[in-house]
């Protein structure tokens, strides 16, 4: 289960457990998961982005040591 199938879960315990929605105490429970939520979709926004860029610098790598080849021979 990855981080938003854990957060959405979460949520639905919250919701199946009707709580009186103007209790302070539920408004706080709410945000947080709320909170939760964003953090997770921003994770998984970071682990994309940081898979682009491990994509990006293998290519170059791969591109350097050609450069390298070229330049200084295969020893």
């Amino acid at each position: 289960m990855d981080l938003n199938e854990k957060i959405s879960y979460i949520k639905g315990l919250i919701e199946g457990m009707k709580l009186d929605e103007t209790k302070d105490e539920v408004k706080v429970l709410k945000s947080m998961a709320d909170l939760l939520d964003d953090m997770a979709l921003t994770i998984s926004d970071l682990e994309n982005s940081i898979d682009e860029a491990a994509e990006v610098i293998d290519v170059l790598d791969e591109d350097l040591g050609s450069v390298e080849e070229i330049l200084y021979g295969k020893d």
